[in-house]
């Protein structure tokens, strides 16, 4: 599945946008930090709120006001959830998609309260607590434009839930002030989507240049296989049974240097950049292949089931690497000698299985290529079930 989410039509905006899987959990994950705002407009709601029931006893003012401070709990408490599962687990797209609709439910309910507060409030003649209402309604709609931007549908949304109906309510005064300020009002609405477009648009686009300056630091320039941090990351976020067998391989290419001195190193790069192809068509995950140098490579191999499993991923490797390429007009062979060990999940260290894995391959160097193995006497390779 490729990572681009389906097109999502913003109305309230009218922009259409794309975001990749990763932007879009990155994006998602920011509603997690809300955690001051949040209890700011809830102390906020409330003091307003009851300052108004008290000067104008409506009930309407009560139930918005206990129905707001109720809310914004609720999105406390929700955005303390997110930030502990983001804490301690990976995020899947359909977890990130889970959180928005939360975090859109408790805004949205929030959004209602404030603008039912202001709403009735500018339907009484008493200017010292709506001088509060525009207040609140203002500083909530700034305060949703800088931080719950980065998902712009909320975002815009819950602006026009809080500021649409007490701007209809302002204008329906009747006073020449109360017109002006209405007016105001429409305007600073037309300025918050603006708001919310432009914070959103510079906050994905950082987002973007950071993760891939991310996945450049973790890619080999040459080939694009991952490349020896990205090894290592991966071999210490490896999520195996404890019953499962971990494999590495480690192969570099007979007569290289011969190919580079006949050729050029152009045509040594593009030996490389073929061979990694190759490895990228032939490899499936959770299986990650990796350049660690030179004409050096390592396969990661996870979840082993069957001892049998990692012979045939190595034999299978050497020969598909060992068919001719086609580079610069030139048909060019190359050799593999492949050594590869295995470990028991979570008992062994990447780098002394590495180094293993090298001296098996050195062994198949010695006689003339091919696969050759070292596993430790200690690891009980019987005991393993045939491929589950």
């Amino acid at each position: 599945m490729a990572l681009d989410r389906a097109d999502a039509l913003n109305e309230g905006l009218g922009v259409r946008y794309r975001e990749t899987d990763d932007v879009f959990k990155t994006l998602v994950s920011e509603l997690n930090s809300t955690l001051t705002p949040t209890t700011i407009m809830a102390v906020t709601i409330l003091a307003v709120g009851l300052f108004a029931y008290e000067s104008l006893g409506s009930t309407t003012l009560l139930l918005a006001t206990i129905g707001g401070a109720i809310a914004s709990l609720a999105k406390f408490a929700v955005t303390l959830a997110h930030r502990q599962a983001d804490a301690t687990q990976p995020v899947s797209v359909a977890d990130a998609a889970r959180w928005e609709k939360v975090h859109g439910l408790f805004t949205f309910l929030v959004a209602a309260s404030v603008g039912t507060l202001a709403t009735v409030v500018f339907s009484h003649r008493d200017l010292s607590v709506q001088i509060l209402a525009a207040a609140l309604i203002y500083g909530y709609s700034a305060g949703v434009a800088v931080r719950i931007s980065v998902r712009p549908f909320i975002a815009a949304t819950a602006i026009l839930i809080a500021g649409l109906p007490t701007t209809i309510s302002v204008m329906l005064y009747g006073d020449t002030v109360h017109w002006i300020l209405g007016m105001m009002s429409v305007v600073f609405l037309y300025a918050a989507m603006q708001s919310v477009l432009h914070v959103y648009r510079t906050t994905t686009r950082q987002i973007r240049l950071r993760l891939e300056m991310e996945r450049q630091a973790r890619r080999d320039q040459l080939t694009g296989l991952s490349n020896r941090a990205a090894l290592i990351e991966a071999y210490s976020n490896l999520d195996c049974a404890d019953d499962a067998l971990i494999g590495i391989h480690l192969f570099d290419l007979d007569g290289f240097k011969g190919v580079n001195d006949r050729f050029g190193h152009a045509v040594g790069d593009a030996l490389l950049a073929g061979i990694a192809k190759r490895l990228q068509e032939n490899l499936d995950p959770p299986v990650i292949a990796a350049r660690i140098g030179g004409d050096e490579f390592v396969i990661l191999q996870p979840d082993i089931r069957d001892p049998a499993d990692a012979e045939t991923l190595a034999r299978k490797i050497v020969d598909v690497l060992a068919l001719p390429y086609r580079i610069a007009g030139e048909e060019i062979a190359i050799g593999v000698s492949l050594g590869y060990t295995m470990a028991l999940s979570g008992s062994a260290k990447l780098e002394h299985m590495m180094a293993t894995a090298d001296k098996a391959s050195y062994r198949a160097k010695r006689n003339g290529g091919g696969v050759d193995h070292e596993i430790s006497p200690a690891l009980d390779l019987g005991k393993f079930s045939v491929a589950a």
